[in-house]
């Protein structure tokens, strides 16, 4: 027997005890060394890395082969922190290596009997609703089993309830803004004359209800006798009644017919918004020469898409 102790006692330590299927008692470190001495965490971590092939061997030996998938797993993430084993302190497990070469091996049930505590590394392990606590001293590299122990269940808080008198949501009116136009559409002068159209300039907002709007752009005749193509300048200002729906007038210059100045009015309906991309709306415009308001031939009623970007 003996003989036997002599040849399992082991991890980073001189020991007297006994082989892996019994007790052993530890009394020095380093004569049995799993790696090469480290002192500090980046150490062990690559002593670790380093070695996953032996560890899952010493993890089958000491009968937690199911163990080592979640070490590998959690442990480059775990949480480690040095501490000092007592005297008298007893581990369930301890790898090694015989004089610090060959293969891994592993010691049982093993306890502390040196004269002074020993420095090492410790973190934990999580599986199946147990924690392991595993240590390594640094001055042999022996990862051991320190214990096994439910995971602490953290009590649920519940905050007592406290009454809150909700404050009144402020109602946010949305500021208009103003942004680019196009205008989009068909005219007929009663003369008769048909023309499509298209005009582009900016809105302004004056205030949340009155906007200016200038637009440059022109007329081109498709059908009738009388009155050609036009280049158009306009100034109008509306007003929205609704949030959606809008009159107005204004002045405008109509090239055709050695030019003149129109007076123009119009009114709208908002159909489509996408909020901050674009708006479209359907109007309906009229304008007639300011010189002539009662001539048929100056008289143009027309219908369009505006576009609101």
């Amino acid at each position: 027997m003996k003989k036997e102790l002599i040849l399992f006692v082991a991890m980073c330590l001189v020991t007297v005890g006994a082989s892996s299927a019994f007790a052993a008692t530890l009394t020095q470190l380093g004569a049995h060394p799993f790696s090469q001495e480290f002192t500090t965490e980046k150490g062990m971590r690559t002593m670790i890395n380093n070695n996953n092939a032996d560890l899952q061997t010493g993890f089958a030996k000491a009968g937690n082969s199911d163990l080592f998938k979640a070490f590998i797993a959690q442990f480059p993430t775990a949480k480690v922190e040095s501490i000092q084993v007592a005297p008298g302190e007893r581990l369930d497990w301890m790898l090694f290596r015989t004089n610090g070469t060959g293969p891994v091996k592993v010691v049982n049930d093993v306890t502390w009997g040196g004269n002074a505590a020993f420095d090492a590394f410790r973190f934990f392990i999580d599986k199946d609703g147990q924690r392991y606590e595993f240590i390594v001293p640094g001055v042999c590299g022996n990862l051991s089993l320190r214990n096994v122990s439910m995971i602490p269940v953290k009590p649920a808080v519940v905050p007592e309830p406290v009454a809150v008198t909700p404050e009144p949501v402020p109602m946010i009116v949305e500021e208009r803004r103003g942004g680019p136009v196009v205008d989009v559409g068909l005219a007929h002068q009663f003369d008769p004359a048909s023309y499509v159209f298209a005009r582009a300039g900016y809105e302004f907002p004056l205030t949340d209800n009155l906007t200016a709007m200038g637009l440059i752009g022109g007329f081109i005749r498709f059908d009738g006798d009388d009155g050609g193509d036009a280049f158009v300048a306009d100034a109008l200002l509306n007003y929205y009644v609704t949030e959606k729906m809008f009159i107005g007038g204004g002045v405008g210059f109509w090239s055709g017919n050695d030019g003149n100045v129109d007076l123009i009015i119009n009114t709208g309906y908002l159909v489509y918004e996408n909020p901050d991309v674009m708006k479209i709306s359907i109007f309906v415009e009229g304008r007639c020469e300011a010189d002539n308001l009662v001539s048929s031939k100056a008289s143009r009623l027309g219908a369009g898409l505006r576009f609101q970007f």
